[in-house]
């Protein structure tokens, strides 16, 4: 009987532990937008790309591929997941295959300096409750 009622002593520090590990976890925030070129026009020239979020203090990325609208959907760890709310660096990766049986790469339309965090001069706020993303882009050709 005494070691039953020892087990019992634990529920009480076993359920705070718990509580306490719950209420300490933030929640992801769901991010979707879309690109488009200055001219207000979607990028959907950039489809299959990536689009890759940065926190510049945990130093945690994420990522989500543009579809041919131009709209994304950002993603931690896996689909609909969402990403931790903070301030994120932005980068862009352009997809260009190049044909079946071909070297020759498609035309380039984003500018090199969306390729990196560091130049790309994009940055997103993410925090619940904001509206869809949309980034403004210069298309390679316009200053």
């Amino acid at each position: 009987m005494k070691a039953s009622l020892k087990g019992l002593g634990m529920i009480p520090l076993v359920a705070a532990i718990a509580l306490f590990l719950v209420g300490c976890g933030q929640s992801k925030v769901r991010i979707s937008g879309r690109l488009e070129w200055q001219d207000g026009k979607p990028a959907a020239e950039l489809a299959e790309g990536q689009i890759i979020f940065e926190s510049a203090d945990s130093r945690v990325s994420a990522r989500g591929v543009i579809g041919k609208d131009a709209s994304f959907q950002i993603n931690t760890e896996g689909p609909d997941d969402g990403v931790m709310p903070g301030e994120y660096q932005v980068a862009i990766v352009e997809h260009r295959p190049a044909a079946e049986g071909s070297t020759k790469l498609p035309l380039q339309h984003l500018k090199d300096k969306y390729y990196s965090f560091n130049t790309s001069g994009l940055t997103a706020t993410v925090a619940f409750g904001k509206p869809p993303l949309v980034l403004k882009l210069e298309r390679i050709g316009t200053k």
